[in-house]
């Protein structure tokens, strides 16, 4: 667990600060937005459903782009890396989840004290299983193009179905692709479809990078 936590260590506070950074930003934005028109729309959920995905699933591409091969120079096995990544999605997916679910808090507090109406967020556990789905879809698709190079691009479909599934409870996300009653059908089940995307996609990884090729830069 020590290669765990020198990953959390690091990449937990980059994240951290990232977002302490990114919410500072968006509420000047919506501020200087505000003498120009009226604020209509959460500014924080745009960074927390359509921004954070997107870098989450950066994070776990790093993870195994750039970690693993440092890991094996220094002497840590494959698995030992894994099993750092494994543990620590599940702690950034929570961590992100908590703060998404802060922002939308202080957020809120100032468009009520601003008089501004918006929509935020929905269920907090909708955007812990995104955030947990974007990391190891990331992790998958970095292990794919790892080993197998080019032919890492049949690793897409199936990244992009994960990710457009665990988008569709998400508020201003919108609906799937030419599909829109998907999140209508599924109902509750959407949860334990999402697990099942979450330990798919990890279980991919693992049975790609185990034994996958390093390429150490000098």
């Amino acid at each position: 667990m020590k290669l765990f936590g020198h990953l959390a260590k690091t990449l937990l506070t980059f994240c951290v600060l990232v977002a302490g950074g990114a919410f500072a930003f968006v509420v000047a934005l919506t501020f200087v937005i505000s003498f120009f028109r009226s604020v209509e729309i959460s500014a924080w959920n745009i960074v927390a459903s359509h921004v954070a995905p997107w870098f989450l699933l950066w994070v776990g591409v790093y993870a195994i782009h750039n970690v693993l091969p440092i890991a094996v120079a220094h002497g840590r096995t494959r698995r030992e890396l894994l099993v750092g990544t494994s543990v620590l999605s599940v702690v950034l997916a929570l961590v992100g989840t908590v703060i998404a679910w802060l922002g939308f808090v202080v957020e809120g507090g100032i468009y009520a004290l601003m008089d501004w109406n918006a929509d935020r967020h929905g269920a907090v556990p909708a955007y812990f299983l995104m955030y947990l789905v974007w990391f190891v879809t990331g992790t998958l698709c970095s292990a794919a193009f790892g080993r197998f190079g080019v032919g890492g691009v049949f690793s897409l479909p199936v990244a992009f179905a994960f990710i457009a599934l665990t988008r569709a409870q998400i508020p201003g996300s919108g609906t799937l692709p030419f599909i829109p009653e998907v999140p209508g059908l599924l109902g509750t089940g959407w949860y334990g479809v999402s697990a099942v995307a979450f330990a798919v996609a990890l279980a991919g990884t693992w049975a790609i990078a185990r034994d996958m090729p390093v390429r150490v830069r000098t």
